[in-house]
């Protein structure tokens, strides 16, 4: 998704900063520690987190018109980010928690609070976390869009020009070929996990990469477990879903809460 985007001629998202995750989190513990208890106000404090965001944001990679950043679970941090900057706007990424953990057993990504040898836990933790998101991307009604990913990559002209309207860009066909600008438009940081698949153009070959990876039991127990997988729209029944209804006309008609 940051890698469209950087393809547009007016966006530069630039690789992960690796930091304002961690940064996020920090400035929450000495929020509650420090704001009026030393005569240093929320307004203060609030100033002092965003300067620090946009240097670390427009410094780390060329200006543009619109920046934007891409880091693992800031979307967690929605309603902090949008108070610091109240005229953002959020894409939420959302993609079969099957898919998404596989990915992270398979590469080995490091992610917090995921053991990667207990299946279960991780399917408890994905449900807990897209939960919260999904509640924040709600209450952040004009400011947050929901992204299916297997919409994207089934429909990519059309979920790409969704969003540039939602983002109010001019539409770029560059966007869809994004592959094709890396070096020039679109920067990759080599310490990405994703860095190898965002070279290859937008195509639907990991859709399926997930099955028969999971054991009977695990797939058994995703509607206890993850409940969020079937509230999404995803068949949880099917060791093998299809996917092809997230590329219907109709598909957003049937989600409009989630949408």
């Amino acid at each position: 998704m940051r890698a469209i985007l950087d393809a547009h001629p007016d966006v530069r998202c630039g690789g992960e900063t690796m930091l304002l995750p961690s940064f996020l989190t920090w400035q929450a513990g000495w929020r509650t520690d420090w704001v009026n208890n030393s005569g240093i106000t929320q307004e203060v404090f609030d100033d002092a987190v965003s300067a620090f965001i946009t240097e670390i944001i427009a410094k780390h990679g060329e200006l543009a018109p619109r920046l934007c950043n891409k880091d693992p679970y800031t979307a967690l941090w929605l309603p902090t980010i949008q108070r610091l900057y109240p005229n953002s706007k959020f894409i939420l990424m959302i993609r079969d928690a099957r898919a998404v953990i596989h990915s992270m057993i398979e590469r080995k990504v490091p992610v917090a609070g995921y053991n990667t040898s207990d299946e279960q836990s991780m399917f408890v933790k994905w449900n807990q976390e897209i939960r919260k998101m999904l509640f924040q991307c709600n209450n952040a009604p004009g400011q947050c869009i929901k992204v299916y990913y297997e919409r994207l990559i089934q429909k990519p002209e059309e979920e790409i020009q969704r969003i540039t309207n939602f983002l109010d860009l001019q539409y770029s066909q560059q966007m869809l070929h994004h592959h094709e600008l890396i070096g020039a438009e679109v920067d990759l940081n080599d310490q990405e996990f994703s860095a190898s698949q965002v070279k290859n153009s937008i195509n639907t070959k990991a859709l399926t990469s997930w099955f028969d990876c999971f054991s009977e039991d695990t797939l058994r127990k995703l509607d206890d477990v993850a409940p969020f997988l079937s509230v999404l729209g995803y068949d949880t029944s099917s060791s093998k879903p299809d996917y092809s209804m997230f590329a219907d006309d109709d598909f957003y008609q049937f989600r409009n809460f989630y949408s």
